[in-house]
């Protein structure tokens, strides 16, 4: 940001842009690798006064506060490390793009040119930030069209490694200069980003919904570049595919894409995913024919279904049963889906696509039978740990002794060495909410095993909603020794303890409280754990 000098003037967030950020964490949270967090509960409850203190704030002075970043596994012997903002922070980072994600959209190719498919920025009143109706499988069908063109023959596959990491900040500077005339709230979030990396140049947070509209306005030359040579093409996010008239014509292709990515980005291609194939072999493999020869098995049968729907994803998207053509979804009812799921489980690599949507549409379904799989092998899901979790929640309502072996599987299960600070806080967070999965005896226990902030967060959630008042009682004057996000965690659930107890706790803490903490107070004391 050397070259992109401060505002002279203040800027704040406005009130419209607040309200719609916060609609927008309530409908699709915060991140997509995480359980929701009370916070913004409490936010919500305390809204008029945290807004007012939100629109106070300049944000050309901003200071970030406490980030959580997780090491998270993207498939068995692979990881990706995923952001979460302080929900303070994120939501003025989302108001920031209620007025930025316009202006940076109008920057890309046209919607109407049919080339770019992904995180198509159109706010809606509900929180809603991109356009519905731009997904992959809308992608995959302008694709085929495109192969299916008499001029293609063959195509060009091609993926871009590490996409959201390795985003250079000084092309996203160009761009919002361009979009923006570097408007104070540009500013502003290069200020933020930059702050975030700890002024390393390069990366924007993954799992974020606001990181993908500043991605792909950055990489809106390359669009640019693809339309300027003349062949037909098509991208969503980090997967571009050009429809080309030779296979010399198809090697020229992939050599400039390649050339272009890293002299104006830096950025290279998967070397894995990215091939040229001749234009019968892409049919073949994308076409969406309902005549396929009868596979061998359930797995590889639901994976031809998804794929000739149009879904072969790693995005930050589920894979919902209900967007799916109506004759997949009839199909993908035939499938018997705990048997599909064990096939998976059998494998040395289980498909991630498949898992996330075998257990989303057993979620969907409330289908008990599965539980006992998944939890049996717990060590083989860690990759897709999130959708696992999101399903065990489903079981709420299941009977007690269902529920009570999920909690015992899963304490048995953060216990393993072999599980990282991740899955063990995302499978923890499902004693935060309730006491459905009892087994309330083990979390004081747990809390002197395992010392990392993330799963003492969730220990201290869950020792409040299981009403370890003696825990809260003899920690009360030690609240200063938690970073922020424990100690958010202590002051909410402490309001286990007995009104006469908690009033005056939360008292005493008024001389020192953060905005947020003071929001907190007021949530759980009007909701008691």
């Amino acid at each position: 940001m050397a070259n992109w000098p401060a505002p002279t003037s203040p800027t704040y967030a406005s009130a419209d842009a607040l309200d719609w950020a916060l609609k927008h964490v309530e409908s699709f949270g915060d991140t997509v690798y995480l359980p929701h967090t009370f916070e913004y509960q409490a936010i919500r409850h305390d809204w008029t006064e945290i807004k007012q203190w939100l629109m106070q704030q300049d944000l050309t002075k901003w200071s970030s506060r406490p980030q959580r970043r997780f090491l998270a596994r993207k498939s068995l012997y692979s990881f990706r490390y995923v952001t979460q903002l302080d929900p303070l922070e994120y939501l003025l980072f989302t108001a920031l793009l209620h007025d930025l994600g316009p202006r940076l959209e109008a920057v890309r190719v046209p919607k109407n040119q049919r080339t770019v498919f992904s995180w198509r920025f159109d706010m809606r009143p509900d929180g809603q930030m991109y356009d519905p109706g731009f997904r992959w499988n809308d992608f995959n069908e302008r694709c085929l069209e495109l192969a299916q063109m008499s001029g293609c023959k063959w195509v060009v596959v091609a993926d871009i490694a590490d996409f959201f990491p390795h985003i250079y900040i000084h092309p996203l500077e160009r761009v919002l200069d361009k979009a923006t005339g570097r408007s104070p709230n540009a500013y502003c979030i290069l200020r933020m980003l930059s702050n975030w990396n700890a002024f390393v140049s390069y990366g924007l947070p993954v799992g974020l919904a606001g990181s993908r509209i500043l991605a792909e306005a950055t990489i809106s030359d390359i669009d640019n570049a693809l339309a300027g040579e003349g062949r037909p093409y098509a991208r969503y996010s980090d997967d571009i595919r050009i429809f080309c008239k030779s296979e010399g014509d198809a090697r020229q292709a992939l050599e400039q894409l390649a050339i272009n990515l890293f002299e104006g980005h830096g950025l290279t291609l998967q070397p894995m995913k990215t091939l040229l194939v001749k234009k019968a072999k892409y049919i073949e493999r994308f076409a969406m024919s309902g005549e396929r020869t009868e596979v061998e098995s359930l797995s590889s049968r639901l994976h031809q279904l998804l794929e000739d729907a149009g879904w072969e994803n790693e995005y930050e998207e589920e894979i919902e049963f209900d967007d799916l053509p109506p004759e997949t979804k009839e199909e993908v009812n035939k499938l018997n889906l705990v048997h599909v799921l064990k096939e998976q489980i059998t494998r040395e690599r289980g498909d991630p696509v498949i898992l996330n949507f075998l257990l989303y549409r057993l979620r969907q379904l409330r289908i008990e039978d599965a539980a006992d799989v998944v939890l049996a092998n717990l060590r083989k899901l860690h990759h897709v740990i999130d959708s696992v979790v999101r399903y065990l929640e489903s079981l709420r309502q299941s009977s007690q002794e269902v529920r009570t072996r999920i909690g015992e599987e899963v304490i048995a299960a953060v216990r393993r060495p072999s599980i990282g600070n991740y899955e063990r806080m995302c499978l923890l967070s499902l004693f935060t909410h309730g006491e459905e999965f009892d087994n309330q005896e083990s979390f004081e226990r747990l809390y002197k095993i395992f010392l990392d902030a993330e799963s003492q967060r969730e220990l201290i959630l869950a020792l409040g909603r299981a009403h370890k008042q003696h825990w809260f009682q003899a920690r009360k004057r030690s609240l200063g020794d938690f970073g922020p996000w424990s100690r958010r965690a202590f002051i909410a659930a402490a309001s286990c303890l007995p009104a006469d107890t908690r009033g005056p706790f939360y008292r005493s803490l008024r001389d020192g409280l953060d905005v947020l903490e003071g929001a907190v107070i007021k949530w759980a004391s009007a909701n008691p754990f």
